[in-house]
């Protein structure tokens, strides 16, 4: 899976999760609203127009005047045109039927009677309505709780979905780096068999094969280098051996790279290699050797001519970017001395 992919996964996660968590925050407060409008808007009217059926009631004396009946009557439409409840609907009824006898009552007992109908009409539905709500309040209540707990839970798992994400994701990416550079590390050390296996099939499987490419490449140099140096070396070997003078070479760490039979024979130099061994190490009690590697060339030595030149080989070195680059560099010294009766001897012969 590409990273790409792994990040639109991600994060898509996420945005759902979020999306999803503010739906149902809305979902829950509109049915809140919704809820409280219709309390508002239904119960509390009925309880208004029953307190005014009432207030007619109070204030006014039997038989009703036309303006009071009429403002009775206004308040009945107004209740007729609200029922909302199990009930309630019967209630009115009633109330508009006492209303009626009570507008048609000749006798203060029929007006009394009337008025009672009227008022326990009133007061059922007045219960009706505050029963209402009552349990409308409770069932706001009660989704309040549940928009909490359901909110809660979507909170919850969104933390864990983000707990997830934060820790894991970054492995994603981090992982493959680490083991990216530790293996560029390695190839710094000329480890070239060092290689990458990502099996992810994302951009770093991708990354893991060009790099395991260009570390079989500089492999391949390397050994190539490695295989012109021993041969330059060996050739190197077989004709000093094949000279007569006698021959020591030093690298630039100052290491014996190598020593002829001839040197070996005038310094009294048994046959142990000394290819690697640190110069200092090779010259302690051999004052001869200690001489002709302080000699100059051309210098005379006891009984021996000393010759030395550098050995320069073309500089391959990296180098940073603004240092000034030479085409090549020290890369040790050669030392050849012969006996100065072979060098008047070898005059002689050329004159």
């Amino acid at each position: 899976m590409k990273i790409k992919t792994k990040l639109l996964i991600g994060f898509g996660l996420l945005f759902v999760v979020v999306v999803f968590f503010g739906v149902v925050s809305v979902y829950f407060i509109e049915n809140v609203s919704e809820n409280s409008n219709k309390t508002l808007k239904n119960n509390y009217e009925t309880l208004t127009f029953t307190r005014d059926m009432r207030a007619v009631l109070d204030e006014n004396d039997f038989p009703l005047s036309a303006k009071a009946a009429q403002a009775f009557d206004n308040a009945l439409k107004k209740q007729e045109g609200n029922i909302t409840e199990p009930g309630e609907k019967e209630a009115t009824a009633g109330v508009r039927a006492a209303f009626g006898q009570l507008t048609k009552a000749a006798t203060a007992n029929d007006q009394q009677k009337a008025e009672r109908d009227i008022r326990s009409g009133l007061k059922t539905i007045d219960g009706l309505n505050m029963k209402a709500v009552v349990d409308k309040n409770n069932y706001i209540h009660n989704t309040v709780s549940n928009a909490m707990l359901y909110l809660g839970a979507i909170v919850f798992v969104t933390f864990l979905i983000l707990f997830v994400f934060v820790v894991n994701f970054p492995g994603f990416i981090l992982n493959p780096l680490n083991q990216l550079i530790s293996a560029i590390h390695e190839i710094g050390e000329k480890h070239y068999d060092t290689r990458l296996e990502f099996d992810k099939g994302d951009e770093f499987a991708d990354l893991s094969v060009e790099f395991n490419k260009m570390a079989g490449k500089l492999a391949e140099q390397d050994n190539e280098r490695m295989l012109r140096i021993l041969t330059c070396e060996n050739e190197l070997k077989i004709l000093s051996e094949e000279i007569p003078a006698a021959v020591i070479a030093l690298n630039q760490k100052h290491e014996v790279l190598l020593i002829n039979p001839a040197a070996r024979k005038i310094l009294k130099i048994d046959d142990k290699p000394l290819n690697g061994i640190r110069v200092q190490d090779a010259i302690k009690g051999n004052d001869l050797l200690a001489a002709i590697l302080e000699s100059k060339d051309g210098d005379k030595v006891s009984n021996y001519r000393v010759k030395n030149f550098e050995l320069v080989v073309p500089n391959l070195k990296p180098i940073p970017f603004d240092a000034i680059q030479f085409a090549s560099y020290t890369a040790g010294k050669m030392y050849i001395f012969t006996a100065i009766k072979d060098e008047a001897r070898d005059t002689v012969k050329s004159t």
